[in-house]
């Protein structure tokens, strides 16, 4: 008799664990939770942010705007001209680009494989990456993360966006606008053709002359693959040419497309720069921390013993340029 009630007990129990999770699973299904940035009085209950929470949305970037445009071509405005992919020639490739890509965090051995071009202590660097950014960031990125189909047919993928990376392309130094079309062409080749990357890795290119062009399809938020595993989160601008010293000149009208290109940038993400600091990923992804580096060469992020040079102009030289314009003082 005692073992019968037991069981019945047993049953009753398990029945009601049943209803109570199929009550709840009704309940997400038909009032969806939404994602949405917190209310001023909430935000500033939160401040200041620990530096332990991971999870945190840094408090410059709008996630309003982020769902709103993911995905926009982003061409400028009356005082920023960006030459558009259909200009540089891109269509002459897109029966070329292949359907398949592919999806590790490098796919060019000769660089970035850590199995076969990676020191020991390089390896050991990577493989600290790959845990830091599953413990501290992988959650986060799955919160956010959008897809997309673009014109190509291709589809893109997207993230807030928090901060800039710089690069230049180590080749061929071009001021002329034919010139600087056969070496975008080029480049398109190599990265999307050849190295199955199905677009360019970067979002924007400034030639010598100063002349800006739109990089990939993928438009406003994508994610580009221009630096080992910081690619999530960053907008990525190359430089056409070679700029270590005693190599091609960073010049004038570079200097002041490159001004004008972040400025806009900022505006068109709508990044609040009241405040100097930014609650930013630390390069080895263990967590985050406030710091001024909005902008950031791509050797700054580099996990080389013996670093890339990219993008052979000084990190700290490419801020004392752009910082003055972007926290200028009001008038």
């Amino acid at each position: 008799m005692t073992k019968i009630v037991k069981n019945l007990m047993v049953f009753v129990l398990a029945l009601s664990v049943g209803l109570i999770l199929s009550f709840g699973t009704f309940v997400l299904k038909n009032h969806p939770l939404m994602i949405k940035q917190p209310s001023s009085v909430l935000k500033a209950s939160l401040l200041p942010l620990n530096e332990n929470d991971l999870a945190s949305t840094p408090p410059h970037v709008n996630l309003f705007d982020f769902y709103k445009t993911y995905g926009q071509r982003i061409l400028g405005n009356s005082n920023l001209h960006i030459i558009r992919r259909e200009e540089w020639g891109v269509d002459d490739f897109q029966d070329l680009t292949p359907q398949t890509f592919c999806q590790t965090q490098f796919c060019v051995e000769e660089d970035y494989n850590p199995h076969t071009s990676f020191a020991t202590t390089e390896y050991l660097r990577s493989r600290e990456l790959i845990i830091n950014y599953r413990n501290n960031f992988k959650n986060y990125d799955d919160t956010f993360l959008l897809s997309k189909q673009q014109e190509n047919g291709l589809t893109y993928y997207y993230l807030p966006a928090e901060e800039i990376v710089i690069h230049h392309t180590a080749g061929t130094f071009t001021n002329n606008l034919l010139e600087s079309k056969k070496e975008l062409q080029r480049i398109y080749k190599m990265q999307a053709i050849d190295r199955k990357w199905r677009d360019v890795a970067y979002h924007f290119f400034i030639d010598g002359a100063g002349n800006i062009f739109e990089g990939t399809l993928g438009g406003k938020y994508s994610i580009g693959a221009h630096t080992y595993w910081h690619n999530n989160g960053t907008i990525g601008i190359a430089l056409m040419g070679d700029f270590r010293p005693g190599h091609d000149t960073f010049t004038q009208p570079m200097q002041e497309s490159l001004i004008k290109l972040v400025k806009y940038l900022i505006q068109e993400y709508h990044w609040d720069t009241t405040n100097p600091k930014f609650y930013l990923k630390k390069p080895d992804l263990s967590g985050r921390e406030w710091s001024t580096l909005l902008i950031k060469g791509h050797q700054e992020l580099d996990i080389r013993e013996i670093k890339t040079e990219c993008p052979g102009i000084d990190s700290e030289q490419l801020r004392q340029l752009i910082y003055p314009a972007i926290f200028e003082s009001p008038s």
